[in-house]
């Protein structure tokens, strides 16, 4: 008997032989023997249902071969797009992250620059609060003021407080910015991870260009006829059998009696239908001896083989059976695949629908910012220049010593021509009281007193007064340290030397 691993092309080693030649003599075959060998090859015939199995499973694994073409072809084509999709996601995440990195950078060169302004305007205004006004320009009892006291800080807290307004505005958009990214990567993850899910049956499948089916089926098609062959081979012997005993006496009723008293365990026969009374009283022609012989020697040889057919029939179901089982799993592994690619697909088109919103996000970051930097960049210039107005505050106070101490000077020397030109008056006056007196006594007792009344009285007196429009208090000039002025007049020239 063939093994049904053997090529498909080979012959059944069980194959029953439709004929037989022979020389030597033959004794004529029990009628019983006859019998036992019609049942035994009848049963056999229930092979059929075998073969119609065979026949089945080949026409399913064309089915099946015809359903994984069309997997495999949907498969691939939706596998394929996706990738492609994936990859236009990934550049389009690549390209909000550049536009959130961008802002981060931007931002943070711009906190960088407001942190070194306003540390040079707090450096500044703390010159201004450590510096205290000399007492000789204010009112006196007043308590000691620094610089800083003259000034409004008012307008600083303001602007400080316009630029936390807008660092507190740019750190909200880029935090919700931040969110709308990590929705974007949440959802990158989860296809990503879909796919990576279905990796190892797409492997097995979509992505196996060896298909499994069309080999299977080649061996199921081989194995189907080699089947039916075999299933040809029981027939003839069947109809060999019939022939026989309708050639033998009394094989009828031998027939007939054997297939009603069977064994409990074995399976049941009917005989109706192939076996006839007419059948065994009228025979179909005769059949010489010779040909008898030749027909009883055939049928011997073949009867011990019909067991091992119908076993050789049930290892190549068996083994079909297997394959079938193979090719139903490749096909359902493809059903999976595709069904795992169809919801990759649907996870696809749901970040599909969410990536305009990802995209609306950047661009809102992005004109925000750069309305927000075009703000900052205003206030910071404003900042800078309330800095600026603040270090020429300092220094023109350094040069209000040096103008009050200069005016001091002038001051000075218009006093001392004073009271050098009221020494020289005072000297004409008192000369001039004594002429006058002079002349009173040698001519004031001859003049009528109404001949000119001026003539007595005495030589005016004259003094310096300030101007009518000048305060008196203003006018007055203090008297400023020599060494606050010295200090003044360093901090100046080294003002002058950094200008340059």
């Amino acid at each position: 008997m063939a093994s049904p691993t053997n090529d498909a092309t080979s012959d059944s080693q069980s194959s029953l032989s439709p004929s037989h030649s022979h020389t030597t003599s033959h004794r004529d075959t029990p009628l019983q023997t006859l019998v036992s060998h019609l049942l035994t090859s009848k049963r056999s015939l229930s092979s059929i249902h075998t073969v119609w199995r065979a026949n089945e499973i080949v026409t399913t694994a064309r089915t099946a071969l015809e359903e994984s073409v069309v997997l495999n072809a949907r498969n691939g084509f939706l596998r394929s797009g996706i990738l492609e999709q994936v990859k236009v996601l990934k550049k389009a995440r690549s390209g909000i992250e550049h536009v959130y990195d961008d802002g981060q950078r931007d931002f943070g060169n711009v906190i960088h620059t407001l942190d070194a302004a306003n540390a040079r305007l707090e450096s500044t205004m703390d010159i201004l609060r450590s510096t205290m006004v000399e007492a000789v320009f204010r009112p006196a009892g007043e308590e000691p003021r620094s610089l800083l006291y003259f000034v409004e800080e008012e307008s600083v807290e303001n602007m400080r407080n316009a630029l936390k307004e807008s660092i507190r505005e740019t750190k909200e958009a880029q935090t919700d910015f931040h969110s709308s990214i990590v929705s974007f990567d949440d959802d990158l993850r989860a296809l990503t991870n879909s796919i990576s899910a279905s990796q190892s049956t797409a492997s097995k499948s979509c992505n196996n260009p060896q298909s499994p089916i069309p080999e299977y089926l080649h061996t199921l098609e081989t194995h189907a006829r080699a089947m039916a062959a075999l299933l040809e081979d029981l027939v003839r012997h069947f109809d060999l059998c019939k022939n026989a005993i309708r050639h033998t006496e009394g094989g009828y009723a031998a027939v007939r009696k054997a297939a009603s008293s069977q064994p409990p365990d074995s399976d049941p026969v009917s005989v109706s239908g192939f076996m006839t009374t007419e059948n065994e009283s009228a025979h179909e022609g005769t059949i010489s001896e010779e040909g008898r012989r030749e027909m009883l020697d055939v049928l011997e040889k073949d009867a011990p083989q019909v067991e091992d057919v119908v076993m050789e029939l049930r290892e190549y179901l068996a083994e079909m059976e297997v394959r079938h089982e193979g090719i139903l799993e490749y096909v359902s592994s493809l059903n999976a695949t595709y069904k795992e690619t169809t919801e990759i697909y649907q996870v696809l088109k749901a970040v599909g629908t969410r990536l305009p919103g990802y995209i609306i996000a950047s661009q809102d970051f992005r004109m925000h910012w750069e309305d927000t930097k075009i703000q900052i960049q205003e206030q910071l210039t404003e900042l800078e220049s309330m800095r600026l107005f603040y270090e020429n505050y300092y220094s023109s106070y350094d040069s209000m010593i040096l103008e009050v101490h200069r005016r001091k000077q002038c001051e000075e020397k218009v006093k001392g021509i004073m009271k050098k030109a009221m020494e020289q008056i005072n000297k004409v006056y008192e000369v001039d009281m004594k002429e006058r007196e002079g002349f009173r006594i040698d001519a004031g007792d001859f003049l009528p007193v109404d001949l000119f009344p001026g003539i007595n009285t005495p030589a005016a007196t004259w003094e310096f007064v300030l101007t009518e429009d000048q305060d008196p208090v203003l006018a007055s000039l203090p008297c400023i340290e020599n060494i606050v002025v010295e200090a003044a007049s360093r901090r100046e020239k080294e003002k002058h030397r950094t200008d340059r």
